[in-house]
């Protein structure tokens, strides 16, 4: 994709340095996301329902987690981000066929996220992004018992009542 419009700019063309600056600003823009805390290369696509900025098709580009939401940074030129309140995993990852999703690695899988208002996506990931693709609910995905019944610290009930009352 990217080739494919750097050729047109050049068939129409526009001047090479136009050309290469379009190039440095996304590739310095890649390399920025892809080295964000927690950050993972793949692809999603929606199974179920509607979620805005994702369709049912594959669609590369890089995740990360901020609390409780996806951030999905879109390829080629990683500009748009799709934000994607989760609410937690469906079953286990599983593991992808051969050719359903390219480039990944030798062993891809994939995570099936519930999303607000019930829609599912489904996250591709290469064999080194998937202890990060769980994000906050990697302890549902190992089967703890419930990673939300303890509260946030300074959040817990107190028997006595506060002081001045």
């Amino acid at each position: 994709m990217c080739r494919m419009l750097i050729a047109l700019l050049a068939v129409l063309g526009v001047d090479l340095w136009v050309i290469v600056i379009l190039l440095a600003v996304v590739l310095a823009r890649r390399r920025w996301v892809s080295h964000q805390p927690g950050a993972f290369r793949g692809a999603v696509r929606v199974i179920e329902g509607d979620v805005p900025g994702l369709k049912a098709k594959w669609k590369r580009g890089y995740g990360r987690w901020v609390r409780d939401i996806l951030v999905w940074t879109k390829a080629p030129f990683f500009f748009r981000n799709a934000l994607v309140p989760a609410d937690g995993l469906t079953g286990a990852p599983r593991a992808l066929k051969p050719g359903e999703v390219r480039r990944l690695g030798k062993h891809p899988a994939a995570v099936t996220l519930v999303a607000d208002g019930g829609a599912r996506i489904e996250v591709a990931v290469s064999a080194d992004g998937q202890e990060r693709v769980p994000g906050p609910f990697a302890e549902d995905a190992r089967e703890t018992p419930g990673r939300h019944a303890t509260p946030a610290p300074g959040f817990a009930p107190s028997s006595t009542p506060p002081v001045g009352q």
